[in-house]
């Protein structure tokens, strides 16, 4: 274990030295890897799974299990990517477990308009968009909603996703690009 180093040092490294302390059973290396990929890992499960239980659950035994498998992380794919892997694998595990529930419309909630001249439509149109939204979500098929989910909120490019969801880089683009075309299918009225 490094033991001249701070927390501001650990917190400022790259991936790749985190990796290789947590593989020496650093856990304020993990720490560090927990508080940085944690909160993307949250809202992928959250949008997932029915409930913030859930998620939260499926968030803890993803990161359980980096530490007990971090010996095995060769770095093939980046470290958000591995963990991403891991989470989408105890996702399908929760399904396996109970039947998956429609999510409740609180996880895309509007964002609080800034501009206090915002006419009340407008609001209100915004709060129905993104029900409307996660409504439509809800009812696609888990691939294509971790695919739509791990690009557009999360920002993975499609071999990302792919690693993540054990599909080709390929496979994931077309599972994003069925869920676009059913989400715009399902939304056009908000066009």
């Amino acid at each position: 274990m490094v033991t001249n180093r701070s927390r501001v040092d650990l917190v400022d490294a790259g991936d790749g030295f985190l990796t290789a302390a947590i593989r020496l059973g650093d856990r304020d290396a993990f720490e560090v890897v927990v508080h940085r990929y944690g909160p993307g890992l949250y809202r992928y499960a959250r949008r997932m799974l029915a409930g913030e239980n859930d998620a939260a659950d499926v968030v803890q035994e993803t990161f359980t299990a980096a530490w007990r498998r971090s010996g095995s992380f060769r770095g093939a794919a980046s470290l958000r990517t591995w963990l991403f892997s891991i989470c989408a694998h105890k996702v399908v595990d929760s399904y396996r477990v109970k039947q998956a529930q429609p999510i409740d419309g609180t996880l895309l909630e509007a964002l609080p308009a800034t501009d206090r001249n915002c006419d009340p439509f407008t609001a209100a149109s915004g709060a129905g968009f993104v029900a409307a939204l996660e409504e439509a979500l809800a009812e696609l098929p888990p691939r294509q909603r971790a695919s739509w989910v791990l690009h557009e909120i999360e920002s993975m490019t499609f071999p990302e996703i792919g690693a993540a969801l054990g599909l080709s880089a390929g496979a994931s683009r077309g599972q994003y690009f069925r869920a676009t075309k059913t989400l715009q299918d399902r939304l056009e009225r908000w066009r």
